[in-house]
């Protein structure tokens, strides 16, 4: 029952859409034919006399122009509506009925090849907004009514007795029905064109004022007899609107303009006014002149206005693309600022950690020295122990400084991020030697790894380049190692390596036996606040300082292999000269003290 009432529900809906759409076919076949009928009774009308030429047939262009705005899905009405029109208006001029039907076959498949044309190499939604397009127009124009003037020439000669030349008649159809393709159909494109991308009120009403100010001098030219009409002036006077609507409007406002100058054209040719009413001429020559004159105007005002509609797309297209990226600008400084603030609240997290533990380490120190006076004090003191609180007092000093040049370090790191620079001079050092301080300076705060760390450095390799950098990179990545490597109690033991790679360039590698990073996160660690042991207080900041001096500072390029269980090494490729340096190197006099110049005065205190 309820599958019933659904198939008749959806039965009732598709004959409602299908009459619906057959309704709009109808109408549209009945206006098409309508107006097509008044376009070829007004042309008759306005046939010259005697010979009763055409000047220019603008029902082709009716037919044509509806095809080609409204697309495929209009081409069964288009094509009834124009042969039932050619039909009953050739009837009514007392033609031959096959012969009327014959005619109706032309007129129809002029349009719809016309149509198929621009269809094929243009595709929907036709426009006159480029050069290419009107000369496609063009080109469709004449490539269908060449064919339709065959077809129409036949017809004459077999039902109605012409007495003109076949060629003859043919040129007359062909002229007459291209030029009113050329001159109407632009205006329905456009038309549709502007009903579907409505153009704002202001040009709206430029372009209706210049339209109306082109009509009036139109009709003064065809009404105002003098001697001035007995030449071309009325048509040169008439451009000037032309061009302003070409170049102020939308190309449907000078496709109107052209049509309103080729009907004044027809007229005064029709009615003998003017140059093109010249009875000295000839009926040909005169029909001749008017009809490059309708081709001139038409043509050129749609060149015109196609090729300022094309510097308006091109303009506003490069509007687009700048606001895009003022757009893309404001988004990366924002961006910017919010890494920044990211980096800010990471570096004063991990702060916490080496002052912290030195508040720790003062605290233990503080107790222990009192604790030793009050033994001084109460009486006598074991050698053993004095030498024991001795060490204690002395391991807690040293890790306590170590801790405060490692907050100090992080303070100057976050600096040389932040501005994307390191203050440090470049200068000459001797990589052994200048890693021996920094290991030197660093194995205090380490005294569970006081004797972990091996060196295998040659001593002939002389480095132009930033030794503050240099003695950062170390530090983070033995601080790094201790903090992640072995913090789950695997390994501990790091070494340095280094060699020569060429004439001017080294290989520094850093390996520890620690507990290994897992192949899917190996990826990430260069990236700042990239960790896995956020809850021990880590904010993965070290590496991200490396990779930033390593490439930026220093001019080379680092890679991480590592495995879980199995340890990590990290490559680090360098120049022997940092970007900037001279290549005339030569071995310095004295070495740099790098750890006073990486670390300060931290530096200082572990010499």
């Amino acid at each position: 029952m309820r599958q019933n009432l659904s198939a008749q529900v959806q039965h009732e809906l598709s004959t409602e859409i299908d009459l619906s759409r057959w309704a709009g076919s109808v109408g549209l076949a009945v206006l098409v034919g309508i107006v097509y009928f008044l376009a070829a009774r007004l042309s008759l009308a306005m046939l010259t006399k005697p010979e009763g030429v055409a000047v220019f047939w603008p029902a082709a262009g009716v037919s044509a122009g509806v095809l080609i705005a409204l697309g495929p899905r209009t081409r069964w009405p288009v094509v009834i509506g124009t042969m039932t029109a050619t039909i009953v208006a050739n009837l009514l001029g007392d033609r031959n009925f096959w012969g009327a039907v014959l005619f109706g076959v032309c007129n129809a498949g002029e349009a719809a090849l016309a149509a198929w044309l621009i269809g094929r190499f243009f595709g929907p939604d036709f426009r006159l907004d480029k050069v290419r397009n009107v000369a496609g127009l063009l080109a469709a124009a004449i490539a269908g009514t060449a064919v339709s003037g065959i077809g129409g020439a036949i017809v004459f000669k077999l039902f109605h007795s012409a007495t003109a030349p076949m060629l003859t008649t043919w040129y007359q159809w062909f002229a007459s029905d291209a030029l009113g393709i050329i001159t109407v159909a632009p205006l329905l494109i456009e038309l549709a064109s502007a009903a579907r991308d409505r153009p704002p009120l202001s040009e709206l009403v430029e372009g209706i004022a210049a339209v109306a100010t082109l009509a009036l001098a139109s009709a003064l030219a065809i009404f105002l007899r003098s001697e001035l009409l007995a030449n071309v002036g009325p048509v040169a006077v008439l451009f000037a609107p032309l061009l302003w609507l070409a170049a102020r409007c939308r190309p449907a406002f000078a496709a109107a303009a052209a049509f309103i100058i080729s009907l004044s054209i027809v007229w005064t040719t029709t009615f003998g006014i003017g140059y093109f009413g010249n009875r000295d001429l000839t009926t040909n020559e005169r029909v001749l002149a008017a009809q490059i004159s309708i081709l001139l105007v038409t043509i050129g005002a749609s060149v015109v206005a196609a090729l300022f509609a094309e510097i308006r797309d091109k303009r506003k297209v490069a509007e687009a693309a700048l606001h895009a990226s003022e757009a893309q600008r404001y988004l990366i400084e924002t961006e910017k600022l919010a890494a920044l603030g990211r980096l800010v609240a990471g570096v004063a997290h991990e702060l916490n950690s080496p002052i912290g533990i030195s508040l720790t380490v003062a605290s233990t120190l503080d107790r222990r020295c009192t604790h030793f006076a009050d033994q001084i004090v109460s009486g006598p003191l074991r050698r053993s122990r004095l030498a024991e609180f001795t060490d204690g007092c002395r391991d807690a000093a040293n890790q306590l400084v170590a801790n405060l040049q490692r907050a100090g370090e992080l303070i100057q790191s976050f600096k040389q991020v932040a501005t994307d620079r390191s203050d440090a001079d470049r200068r000459l050092f001797d990589l052994k030697l200048a890693t021996e301080q920094i290991v030197a300076s660093i194995r205090p705060g380490l005294p569970k790894y006081r004797d972990s760390l091996s060196l295998a450095l040659p001593s002939d390799i002389i480095l132009d380049s930033y030794p503050g950098a240099y003695g950062q990179v170390l530090t983070n990545l033995i601080f790094n190692a201790v903090t992640h490597g072995f913090a789950d109690g695997l390994g501990g033991c790091m070494l340095i390596e280094a060699h020569r790679l060429g004439p001017e360039q080294i290989e520094i590698t850093f390996s520890d036996d620690g507990g290994g990073i897992p192949e899917e996160v190996q990826r990430h660690v260069f990236d700042p606040f990239f960790t896995t042991r956020r809850a021990q207080g880590c904010t993965g900041l070290g590496l991200y300082i490396v990779h930033n001096l390593v490439t930026d500072q220093l001019g080379g390029k680092i890679t991480l292999v590592s495995a879980p269980g199995k340890g990590t090494t990290i490559r680090m490729t360098l120049p022997l000269l940092a970007p900037g340096a001279s290549r005339d190197v030569q071995a310095p006099q004295t070495m740099v003290n790098v750890a006073a110049v990486g670390h300060g005065a931290a530096g200082d205190a572990a010499q």
